[in-house]
């Protein structure tokens, strides 16, 4: 029972279990189901003060009633949803990531989606993003069309060093969602090891670009994709692997990086910057890192384009790019064919600037377009979370 989760430790509730029924007939993909939730979308996107913060904007688009609408037609049209109607609500418990303030929701609402009551653990790290987001969720779910919402979701917050606390919610779920690195997860994973769950450790991303076409045009689409979270959400590109691209467009493409940069939504800050340049040595003693242009192994040097930062190396690694923090720092290397790109089971997402070139490349789980590299899937890091969170 929801409950009898009674918590002597500090835990905070912004949006409280006390709302949850015990629903027996499961609203999976049911009409009033997807309204409540695409009612959130619509809320979020009438508040005007919000277009100053694009990852709440993309959140809500995705949520927009005529996406919502079109998953609802392909979960019906695939039967996948009959079994699930009538059935008693699934439980499923969150574990919020604090360095990427959106995802927590888009796992949380497909899986309200899919009839489960959800419980969501936010630390008390996470940024301003978070904090926005569940204020914008307590007063929707007061509404007329949000209540039906409050049944099914709740937001827990409180410290990691509270094991009982996650240990408590894990035995009350049916399927824990870990979003984290990976010394985290395999800490939670100690807790109630016989849990079922499903995890999102820690990934890198990479581009892979020709310059064919608009430079501008790409340029900005890869500041889309890199500034937010400071570069450090899983599918951000840390490195950039230059397909055949003269060095002059490479150099008129950073042009109008540093043209661009000052009009961003997101920007870098000094402390980003600092992290950088520790980064970069860092990366230079622990994998040796060989500068493009330069005999032998020497630290390399950043070179600053407004906020960001970059440095061209001979050769990158996986273990360079798995160690890779963020903040803003892009390497680059020049590469003939796409064999040249380290794979590896932590590499994520590979965004392109040509469609062609994802048609050869046999690396990464997963290729996207410049620009669209954070935009959210129902298919994550291989996993379909639709087919997940229907708790077969």
């Amino acid at each position: 029972m929801t409950h009898s989760l009674k918590f002597i430790e500090a835990v905070k509730w912004p949006l409280k279990t006390e709302n949850f029924a015990n629903p027996h007939n499961n609203l999976a993909w049911q009409n009033e189901l997807v309204e409540a939730v695409a009612g959130f979308s619509t809320f979020i996107l009438k508040q005007a003060e919000l277009k100053q913060f694009p990852e709440i904007i993309a959140l809500a688009y995705w949520f927009r009633p005529a996406h919502l609408k079109q998953l609802q037609t392909e979960q019906v049209a695939s039967d996948k949803v009959r079994p699930l109607v009538g059935r008693a609500a699934g439980k499923v418990f969150h574990i919020a990531p604090a360095n990427v303030d959106t995802v927590f929701l888009y796992s949380a609402l497909l899986s309200v989606l899919c009839g489960n009551q959800n419980i969501v653990r936010i630390s008390e790290r996470s940024g301003d993003i978070t904090s926005m987001l569940v204020e914008l969720l307590k007063i929707y779910c007061q509404s007329p069309t949000g209540k039906l919402l409050a049944n099914y979701l709740a937001v827990a917050e409180y410290s990691a060093q509270l094991e009982n606390v996650t240990a408590q919610l894990s035995r009350w779920c049916d399927l824990r969602v870990i979003w984290g690195g990976d010394q985290s997860i395999a800490a939670i994973s100690q807790i109630e090891p016989n849990t079922k769950q499903i995890e999102f450790p820690d990934r890198y991303s990479i581009a892979l670009l020709s310059l064919n076409k608009d430079i501008k045009q790409t340029a900005q689409q890869f500041l889309t994709d890199v500034l937010p979270f400071n570069q450090q959400a899983c599918s951000s590109p840390k490195a950039i692997y230059w397909l055949n691209v003269p060095e002059e467009k490479q150099q008129d493409f950073w042009l109008n990086i540093e043209n661009l940069l000052p009009n961003s939504r997101n920007q870098l800050t000094m402390s980003n910057k600092v992290e950088q340049h520790i980064l970069l040595q860092k990366l230079a003693v622990e994998h040796g890192i060989e500068l493009a242009n330069h005999t032998g192994k020497s630290f390399a040097k950043i070179k600053s384009i407004g906020p960001l930062g970059q440095c061209k190396v001979k050769n990158l690694t996986s273990e360079m790019l798995v160690a890779h923090s963020g903040n803003g720092l892009v390497l680059q290397t020049d590469i003939e064919d796409v064999a040249a790109i380290a794979n590896s089971e932590k590499l994520q997402s590979v965004i392109i600037d040509d469609q062609t070139l994802g048609e050869a490349l046999q690396v990464g789980k997963r290729f996207v377009q410049i620009g669209q590299a954070l935009a959210f899937d129902t298919v994550w890091d291989g996993l379909d979370l639709i087919d997940v969170f229907a708790l077969k």
